[in-house]
């Protein structure tokens, strides 16, 4: 029977998965890893996925530093670390901690709900993220200035989607608690559209981002 939850992190059939820190019960947070070759966390072989277990920040630190160096760009790599509320919640907030991954030329692109106790931050290397090619020197000498002022880090909204956000107290609440950075990537989303059929999807779609507590619109 096929494990709905590998196939929903994208680890295939067959392939070769090294698991940090492996729970007593993996299985009950997993299911049946049958369909995958479980590699031990010493094994010197390169692998298709990477999942690292992490419930302190001790735990997360520690294991970037032995196993960053095997995130290739193709490899899956998903970090679980206990939500705010569990039982196991600790010092560990995955959110307040992304930084520190860039040390190690890592970024998050990505999350996923895993159950009541855990949730999964997807990492790739830095150089497999896509850029939009819109820098802070492009924004300031462009059209986009108007909206995002990169000397002074303020963002400006553009009328159709302060219109659209402003029939959604919890969106544009959430919006204003966001970092300079991800609120401007909010707003490069919308305004780099190229048509006004995908800008008008994309304002909808932030709104939609926003109330589920996505804090970047590459977020899944």
């Amino acid at each position: 029977m096929e494990n709905t939850l590998l196939k929903k992190l994208k680890v295939k059939t067959a392939f070769k998965v090294k698991i940090v820190n492996l729970p007593n019960n993996l299985e009950e947070i997993l299911g049946s890893t049958a369909e995958v070759d479980v590699l031990a966390e010493n094994s010197k072989n390169e692998v298709d996925a990477l999942l690292i277990f992490a419930i302190s920040k001790a735990d997360y630190d520690l294991a970037l530093e032995l196993y960053a160096k095997e995130v290739k760009p193709k490899t899956i790599c998903w970090i679980f670390y206990p939500k705010a509320k569990s039982v196991l919640a600790s010092d560990l907030n995955l959110m307040q901690n992304w930084a520190y991954m860039t040390k190690y030329s890592l970024t998050p692109c990505g999350s996923a709900a895993i159950n009541d106790i855990w949730t999964a931050i997807r990492v790739k290397p830095l150089s497999e993220v896509k850029k939009s090619g819109l820098g802070n020197t492009e924004i300031a000498k462009s059209d986009l200035g108007k909206y995002i002022d990169v000397a002074n880090k303020i963002i400006t909204l553009p009328d159709d989607l302060a219109n659209e956000l402003s029939k959604n107290q919890q969106a544009l609440n959430f919006y204003h608690s966001l970092s300079y950075s991800n609120r401007k990537e909010y707003v490069l989303w919308v305004i780099s559209a190229k048509q006004e059929k995908t800008r008008l999807d994309r304002i909808q779609k932030t709104a939609e981002k926003l109330v589920l507590g996505k804090k970047n619109p590459s977020e899944k």
